[in-house]
């Protein structure tokens, strides 16, 4: 069991929302928002940080990047640095950040800051292993005992590794299979598959509120087509919660936006950004990587 860094990338996959969704619904406004995207990880030794500006909608350019901001990061209230611009288009600031604590960020740009809080949530008291002894070592079992003095939000989901490069992973978990009655349906399709009954996409969402006090036992399928899985458990605080939740709403709107567009009605983007737009959240993980012999 160990809190992995890499668990970044499933993140990016949000953050990708925030920076390229249109904010400005008005097709003739040429006004700009600025855009602030910041994730906190316990994992990690840097704090990555991007500044821009958003696009009208009827606009076919990208985000406009920040280079000349002062951009701070408080620990309880106290500075724990100014972030550094990068050639990368970010920010960057090399320190890590403790579970429990409260972070702030704010960005000072062209006369006007941008800020937003967050406090990073604890590690799961969890264990995940193979719920099949078989030859079968894609359904997995998460054992989870919840702190229940704290309001926590868990995410499911998995990343396929190919059989050439064992140690690079191909792809998130298009879709998981689970019967657990504690699951969050806004992502859940009636599809049947060995014994369960649903299946989500990407992630299997659920809270504390009604859990059980004994461990709490999550039962899933995650289809995978290399030598080697990794397991992930999710802890993102409420504003990373929300966030993730409005991205994939968003994105099956689009979606479904496809199939039937006089039905279509935009879904809106959560952000706890002061004076902007965006996301500064933070999460911890729990994780495991198993391996097809």
């Amino acid at each position: 069991m160990k809190t992995i860094s890499g668990i970044a990338v499933f993140v990016a996959a949000f953050l990708l929302a925030g920076c390229f969704s249109t904010v400005d619904l008005g097709l003739e406004s040429s006004g700009q928002e600025y855009v602030l995207n910041c994730i906190l990880n316990p994992g990690q030794d840097t704090v990555t940080a991007w500044l821009t500006k958003s696009r009208t909608a009827a606009s076919g350019e990208t985000f406009e990047t920040v280079t000349d901001a002062e951009i701070t990061l408080y620990e309880n209230g106290i500075a724990a640095g100014r972030f550094s611009w990068s050639d990368s288009s970010a920010y960057v600031l090399p320190f890590s950040v403790t579970p429990e604590k409260s972070y702030r960020i704010e960005a000072n740009t062209d006369g006007k800051t941008i800020w937003a809080e967050t406090k990073v949530p604890n590690p799961a008291d969890a264990n995940i292993s193979v719920a099949d002894s078989g030859d079968h070592v894609s359904h997995y079992i998460i054992r989870l005992n919840d702190n229940k003095e704290e309001e926590n939000f868990y995410w499911v989901t998995a990343t396929n590794y190919n059989g050439e490069n064992s140690n690079i992973p191909v792809e998130i978990a298009l879709n998981l299979y689970s019967n657990f009655g504690y699951a969050d349906n806004f992502n859940q399709k009636a599809q049947s598959y060995w014994d369960y009954k649903f299946q989500y996409d990407y992630y299997i969402r659920f809270t504390d509120k009604g859990l059980p006090d004994k461990i709490t036992e999550v039962l899933f399928y995650s289809p995978g087509y290399g030598r080697n899985a990794e397991v992930f458990l999710l802890l993102p605080d409420y504003h990373l919660d929300k966030y993730m939740k409005s991205s994939l709403l968003l994105q099956n709107m689009d979606l479904y936006a496809e199939e039937v567009p006089i039905m279509y009605s935009p879904f809106p983007m959560y952000s706890n950004i002061n004076g902007g737009t965006g996301i500064f959240g933070s999460f911890n993980s729990v994780s495991k990587v198993f391996t097809k012999n």
